[in-house]
């Protein structure tokens, strides 16, 4: 029997348009209809894309470029520098932040404190607007860790920041400030190739602790090599372009 929840992803936007791309395209080369070379190529990159491990090939090789390390195997730093993206402010939550796909991000910088490798957290993090104010994420995360982890060491925020440049500036002048010289940065696993880049051309020493990998290769379970197609894969080449868009640029204004 077809599991229901394979059956279900042709229900949703992307798998029920492949589904009926690929019909379309069956129906069409058996009467031998000419002019199909567009939609054909149209089916070939959604398979491609959705179908097959791709995505997590190219999220692999962004994130395998620092190893994978333990918070126990960390040397003691200054400060764990908790770069933003993984949760935003929240009008609804009963916490007043909500967390997202990052929030790896977070959690294991609680994990370096935890195991007491800096007397210090640092959170960044950019800023959400409705019609009235500007919400920061980070001040919103030092809220929610303060309010339910309560930890002994000092929590500081980066308040609003434009993008990882700007948190890089920041945190190195803060750094120049308290004279820190050993800082531990914690951030994706994808982004952190390009994020250490820029905390270096910022001055900075730091050692790399990544962390949320999204790409198959790096998480529990074999890879499938063709399956029905999926958000996931959608959700992987959006953040391997992201960093690769976002690599480019920062190399043409000097930041790395």
């Amino acid at each position: 029997m077809f599991p229901l929840k394979k059956l279900a992803l042709f229900l949703t936007p992307l798998g029920l348009s492949w589904l009926l791309l690929t019909g379309w395209l069956i129906v069409a080369f058996c009467r031998k209809r000419r002019g199909l070379g567009l939609p054909a190529l149209a089916w070939l990159v959604l398979s491609v894309g959705t179908c097959t491990p791709l995505a997590s090939w190219l999220l692999a090789g962004l994130e395998s470029r620092f190893p994978r390390v333990s918070p126990s195997e960390v040397a003691i730093a200054d400060a764990i520098i908790c770069l933003g993206g993984g949760a935003e402010p929240s009008l609804s939550e009963p916490s007043a932040v909500g967390f997202n796909s990052a929030a790896d991000r977070v959690m294991t910088a609680l994990a370096l404190l935890g195991a007491e490798r800096a007397p210090v957290l640092v959170v960044a993090g950019g800023d959400y607007r409705d019609k009235t104010r500007r919400y920061s994420e980070a001040d919103a995360v030092v809220a929610w860790i303060q309010a339910a982890v309560k930890p002994r060491q000092e929590l500081l925020s980066l308040g609003i920041c434009a993008d990882t440049h700007d948190e890089a500036l920041k945190v190195a002048a803060l750094a120049k400030q308290r004279g820190w010289q050993r800082l531990i940065l914690v951030t994706s696993a994808a982004h952190l190739p390009r994020a250490h880049a820029t905390f270096a051309k910022a001055g900075l020493s730091t050692q790399a602790v990544p962390c949320d990998y999204v790409s198959s290769y790096h998480r529990i379970g074999s890879v499938r090599w063709l399956h029905l197609p999926g958000h996931g894969s959608i959700h992987g080449f959006d953040v391997w372009l992201h960093e690769m868009l976002g690599t480019l640029l920062y190399r043409l204004r000097g930041w790395i």
